[in-house]
């Protein structure tokens, strides 16, 4: 029996829904060059809460131990605006490959490599990051490679609101995976033809298939589903996404030191995966999403000098992080 929603919850959620509406409409009739204004100035709002600023600054420093707090501050406030601004702007690129190809400048390696898998009966999974606008690039293959084209995206807690986000997704042809449970629909996707589209630099708990590999300086838990799907189905993976430039937009495009066939397990081929994102990260870090618990989860056999490297969020995992394989593990004292 399925439960009820509480009825508070339910008013919060309807309240929530409507002022975003509210502002999808409003941002559907604003010139490209206003919407940039205006998230600056929203972003800046947000910037000053004491919770995004601590763990964008608190991240940075440990990616950039060389900067100055001064350095460090703008960086993370870039940042900021530049989450703000991905969010309107996918509302306002939405429905629109007019505006896609007039503002976004679209490599065609990514169309190329894109027919290679097709000739050779393999399937493609791009791998995206919290980076420029990442939610043009569902976008930017809908309109300038005209394939199919499928999500994996975890779920917003406001089902209205996880449904109008996926409806901008969703825009011509494209679908969305729940993240939950989505090994077999992504199976299903690559055998219809679908390129598969993941995110790289969300926290998985290694029960939910996540494994530990090095990032911005750290040992953090990153999902092995790229690496795996890639393996066991022979599909190339690859690195892409959009950048800003200025106004305007431009692709990027990495492919991995080796082919995937040529790596022996997950762990190697999700290491070299995710130092390609760092790579292209440190290029533009005010263009990274900071002021995520990225570094939340230590590893539980982590050593007393590793776990002081860590930032002041962060948290030694439990068993319950873990598979069912490890439950004799003992949790090591966390000392700060």
């Amino acid at each position: 029996m399925k439960q009820r929603e509480n009825p508070f919850k339910a008013i919060r959620h309807i309240a929530e829904y409507l002022l975003v509406l509210l502002a999808y409409a409003a941002v559907r009739w604003l010139p490209h060059g206003l919407i940039f204004k205006i998230s600056s100035f929203c972003g800046f709002f947000l910037y000053m809460l004491p919770s995004v600023r601590c763990i964008a600054k608190a991240n940075l420093k440990i990616f950039f131990p060389e900067k100055s707090d001064k350095e460090i501050s703008s960086i993370a406030r870039q940042s900021v605006y530049n989450i703000v601004l991905s969010v309107a702007e996918l509302f306002w690129f939405s429905g629109r490959p007019d505006k896609v190809r007039k503002y976004l400048d679209f490599d065609p390696a990514i169309a190329r490599e894109w027919e290679t898998c097709v000739k050779e009966g393999r399937g493609l999974i791009y791998v995206c990051m919290h980076f420029g606008n990442w939610e043009l690039a569902g976008l930017m293959i809908r309109t300038f490679i005209n394939d199919k084209f499928a999500v994996i995206a975890r779920e917003v807690r406001n089902p209205r609101l996880d449904a109008l986000i996926n409806n901008s997704r969703c825009t011509g042809g494209n679908r969305v995976i729940p993240a939950k449970g989505a090994v077999k629909e992504m199976i299903k996707a690559l055998k219809e033809g679908y390129a598969l589209a993941t995110l790289a630099d969300q926290n998985t708990r290694v029960r939910d298939g996540g494994i530990f590999v090095d990032f911005l300086g750290l040992p953090v838990p990153v999902s092995r589903v790229p690496a795996m799907f890639g393996r066991k189905m022979n599909a190339t993976v690859v690195v892409s996404g959009c950048m800003r430039v200025g106004h305007r937009y431009k692709s990027y495009f990495a492919k991995l030191p080796r082919e995937t066939q040529d790596y022996t397990d997950d762990v190697e081929m999700t290491q070299d995966l995710m130092k390609v994102v760092e790579d292209i990260i440190r290029k533009n870090p005010e263009q990274y999403l900071w002021f995520y618990k990225r570094f939340q989860n230590i590893p539980i056999d982590a050593s007393e000098e590793l776990i002081k490297k860590y930032p002041y969020y962060a948290e030694l995992t439990s068993e319950r992080f873990y598979n069912k394989a490890c439950p004799q593990i003992t949790i090591i004292s966390q000392k700060r």
